[in-house]
């Protein structure tokens, strides 16, 4: 019976251990996701936004632009391995006019996009 009471006394550690350890990379991930979401919705990132909508759109946000208003998807972000910081932006409230970023952050403050892919249908609406 003492025999017993070890091993379950083992693997009930085993299993908190076990328990720990998930818990924390639960934490971790969540952590890295609100880094992510503070990152893509800084001033300055929205500036790399308004910018890129701006070239492809000089009347963006005004009464005759065909960009009115843009959000960030907030379940798209994700690290690229080959660094920065990948951002969908969907355009007036379309989940299928979106303009894919790439942030890089400049070491001041201040990102850049290292690459812009826009959707088929926002191309569409742009007249391309």
């Amino acid at each position: 019976m003492a025999r017993r009471e070890k091993l379950k006394r083992l693997l009930t550690g085993i299993a908190v251990l076990i328990g720990i350890g998930l818990g924390g990379f639960a934490v971790h991930q969540q952590q890295e996701k609100q880094k992510m979401i503070e990152i893509a919705t800084s001033e300055e990132a929205r500036k790399v936004y308004v910018a890129k909508f701006r070239r492809e759109d000089p009347f963006a946000f005004k009464s005759d632009g065909i960009i009115q208003s843009y959000e960030i998807d907030e379940d798209s972000l994700a690290y690229n391995p080959m660094g920065g910081l990948m951002v969908r932006v969907t355009v007036n409230h379309d989940k299928a006019a979106y303009i894919n970023f790439n942030l890089m952050d400049n070491g001041d403050g201040t990102y850049h996009s290292a690459y812009f892919g826009i959707s088929s249908k926002l191309g569409d609406l742009l007249g391309y």
